[in-house]
């Protein structure tokens, strides 16, 4: 059975084989016809994607995606002219791994709110015994991870851990209440406004990181790496 290496080792091939950037036919000092590998790279691009599309598993589907995302940044077919086509089949794949987490999330709270039904109408045949649950949780004191670097590569190393899978998919204003609720930042409180707004700030940033965010890229394409 092919892998999706395979269908990217064959891709890989057709783009090295094609020749001749632009190519243009001039008569009477006018350009009448150009050539651009582009439509030809992005059509042998579909073969992936369709490959991709047809797994029943979406989080199976979001694995693949972010596997050409590696092999898309780490192929050696891309000549310096054919850069660009690069660039736009990574956002290409980017914008198909953004959907595919939106619908993900959908199926999630779902599966949850209907759990949740299930849950409370074996909780409510139970007694309560949360008591002296609650008595020892008051006992002990409120631990936090205090992380030691800014609060917007906090933000946004959680971000990237949600988008490349290793954290199950929520909504938006949960992954800041949770985060608030987790983590200090140099032993100072957080909280859900301040985070959300360093999100937002660092997707205004051209780059759309914060300051040496290339590192937490760094730290994630490499556990990427290794689980494939």
């Amino acid at each position: 059975m092919k892998t999706i290496k395979d269908y990217f080792n064959k891709f890989e091939q057709k783009v090295v084989g094609i020749e001749g950037i632009i190519e243009k036919e001039v008569r009477d000092n006018r350009v009448v016809s150009t050539y651009s590998p582009r439509d030809s790279i992005v059509t042998y691009f579909g073969v992936i994607k369709r490959f991709i599309r047809a797994q029943q598993n979406l989080e199976n589907q979001r694995d693949l995606w972010n596997e050409t995302v590696n092999f898309l940044n780490a192929s050696k077919a891309f000549d310096n002219e054919k850069e660009e086509i690069r660039k736009e089949l990574l956002t290409d794949c980017s914008e198909q791994l953004r959907k595919l987490n939106k619908k993900i999330i959908r199926l999630q709270l779902h599966t949850q709110k209907t759990t949740t039904v299930e849950g409370n109408a074996e909780k409510a045949n139970k007694p309560d015994t949360t008591v002296e649950g609650n008595a020892e949780k008051a006992n002990k004191p409120d631990e936090k991870f205090n992380w030691q670097g800014e609060q917007a590569q906090l933000v946004y190393l959680i971000e990237q851990l949600y988008e490349h899978g290793f954290l199950s998919p929520i909504l938006q204003p949960d992954k800041h209440r949770l985060t608030a609720q987790h983590f200090t930042v140099k032993g100072e409180s957080l909280n859900r406004e301040n985070l959300a707004q360093a999100n937002q700030n660092n997707h205004n940033n051209k780059s759309g990181k914060p300051r040496k965010g290339e590192k937490i890229d760094q730290i994630i394409s490499d556990v990427n790496k290794q689980n494939h």
